[in-house]
Parts: structure tokens; sequence; C-alpha cells
């Protein structure tokens, strides 16, 4: 199984970039660019409750499609059912990923070992810090995709 850090999250003007470094040597170094509207999207396609729901959901976005691209049909992301099926159904997937294709961590690793963490850094806290959650938008975000799935569209 494969292991990644992410390392570094960077503002741009219009997007956030989560850099991921490999962990265990296996697989390259690279970076995932995302809309910075996208966390209320994701809240409101999977019913998410939290922005660090979100957050995780993005982070494993990467992983998901190169799970998916290789024949996993437990990585395709499905716009269906309800908002709590559709939580159930990611956080499924980012198991099966975990399990079977790969895993994203964000600890220091002197946090991992028990050791003082002093100088770890979150690099995930620049999103708790910056990223606000507009809840009416993600809640009228959803009600466009039940009204899509029901046929309104």
């Amino acid at each position: 199984m494969r292991t990644w850090r992410i390392t570094r999250v960077e503002e741009g003007p219009d997007a956030w970039t989560f850099l991921y470094e490999p962990v265990d040597g296996e697989g390259g170094t690279f970076a995932a660019s995302f809309p910075k509207g996208v966390f209320e999207h994701r809240m409101a396609e999977h019913g998410l409750k939290s922005l660090d729901e979100a957050i995780e959901a993005l982070m494993y976005e990467p992983l998901l499609s190169w799970m998916h691209a290789e024949g996993d049909p437990d990585a395709q992301v499905r716009l269906e059912g309800d908002a709590a099926s559709a939580r159930a159904r990611l956080q499924e997937q980012i198991a099966a990923c975990r399990d079977r294709y790969g895993q994203v961590l964000t600890d220091a690793p002197a946090a991992r070992s028990g050791l003082k963490a002093q100088a770890a850094t979150d690099p995930l806290q620049v999103l708790r810090d910056r990223v606000r959650i507009d809840t009416v938008r993600v809640a009228t975000i959803r009600l466009e995709i039940d009204r899509h799935l029901l046929g309104g569209a």
C-alpha cells in the first residue's frame, strides 16, 4: 500500500494546492489543486457536516481517481441518493482507499512517533484558518442536487 504525506497547502488567487510527498518511496511527489469554492460543493454533494470532512474528502480525491482508473469500482464517485447516503458512500470509499490502495498522512513524523511535536505543524491548518463555509450556499447547492436527482432539472 502506498502512503503519501501532505507537506504543504498553498493558497493561490483562485485555488488551493495540496503538495504530496511519498512516505514509503513509492509513487512520486505530486500536487493537487482545487478551486476555492470546492469545499462548499463537496459538502453539498456528499452531505458532509464539517470543513474537516470536506478537507479529508479532498485529500483523498487524487487517490480515489487513480484507484478508479485502475479499475476499482469502489472508488467511483456517483451523484445519487440523499445527503446521508452520499456521506456514507464517501466514507466507505475513503476507507476502501486506505485499506486497499493508499493513505494520506498530514502529521509530522515526530507527532506520529509520540515525541513532542512542538516544531511539527499541521499543513491543513491554513485551510481551517482561512476557509469559510457559507451554510446557506451549501444548503442551496444540495437543494439543486436533490432537484436534479428527482428529475426536476
